[in-house]
């Protein structure tokens, strides 16, 4: 979750700098964004942003239906691991599409509704994964509980809480400044931080299903000896 977080700071900085300054992952920006597009500041884009809202809205409202029809059983979370994957998925396509073709304004913005879903998906899986403070899509909250209970005095979070928050802090921090210097490069280099997390991602998720179910496996074959 904090790799990921890190990812989601790159592809901010990504969509930003690189993409008609919208926001892929941090909802609460696109929404500042859309209000002073309609105060009728020139200055400030409303369909980017618009789009990223949209495709946000939408990932989160098609997932969270899904989600609910497949809870969590036992130890292994079919659904969530199918989830990482189609995230991954999708911003390899997205990543891959923007290195192969011109980026006329049409495809940014359909590119920008894309990311958008999927950063949807991420945050409703993320939170399905259930690491408090470490959304991985936004870090206002962790950085408000961060400052007003940091420290185990007087009643404070505990040590492992605040290093989980300042983790997740620091990871988007950095992320957003790998994202600008690999903008530098190209659009599809910075996009390819995300995307690379999200494999990473997936196949850790995998792998530890696959362990378990190789636990499982051996703890049935004892109990029958």
């Amino acid at each position: 979750m904090i790799a990921l977080s890190f990812g989601t700071g790159a592809l901010d900085a990504a969509t930003y700098l690189g993409m008609d300054r919208v926001f892929g992952a941090n909802m609460t920006g696109n929404v500042i964004l859309i209000g002073l597009s309609i105060a009728a500041s020139d200055h400030v884009p409303l369909t980017g942003p618009l789009a990223a809202l949209g495709g946000f809205a939408a990932g989160s409202w098609l997932l969270g239906l899904i989600l609910r029809r497949f809870p969590p059983r036992g130890q292994t979370d079919t659904a969530l691991l199918s989830v990482f994957w189609v995230a991954a998925a999708g911003m390899l396509a997205v990543t891959t599409t923007l290195f192969l073709l011109p980026t006329g304004e049409a495809l940014i913005h359909a590119v920008t509704f894309i990311i958008g879903l999927l950063m949807g998906c991420q945050a409703i899986a993320a939170r399905r994964v259930g690491i408090p403070d470490v959304s991985t899509v936004v870090i206002t909250s962790t950085l408000s509980l961060l400052l007003s209970e940091a420290g185990r005095f007087w009643g404070g979070a505990s040590t492992t809480a605040t290093m989980r928050r300042l983790a997740a802090v620091l990871s988007m921090f950095l992320g957003a400044v790998a994202g600008a210097f690999l903008l530098h490069l190209a659009l599809w280099a910075a996009l390819l931080v995300p995307t690379a997390i999200l494999l990473c991602a997936a196949a850790a998720f995998t792998a530890r299903r696959t362990a378990k179910k190789k636990s499982a496996g051996s703890s049935k074959t004892l109990v029958s000896a």
